[in-house]
């Protein structure tokens, strides 16, 4: 491979990890969210 190439692999590799955490972050964030608005819902039902 040309170090061009290598290069550009670099590259694209670290965008795609950066991309990657950013999603983990999100649905990390959703999930807690979910859980919480389930809390709210049952100590609603059990007034």
């Amino acid at each position: 491979m040309s170090d061009k190439s290598k290069l550009r692999r670099k590259e694209h590799d670290e965008k795609q990890e950066k991309q990657a955490r950013n999603i983990v972050n999100w649905i990390f964030g959703i999930l807690v969210a979910l859980g919480i608005i389930f809390l709210i819902c049952t100590t609603i039902m059990q007034s």
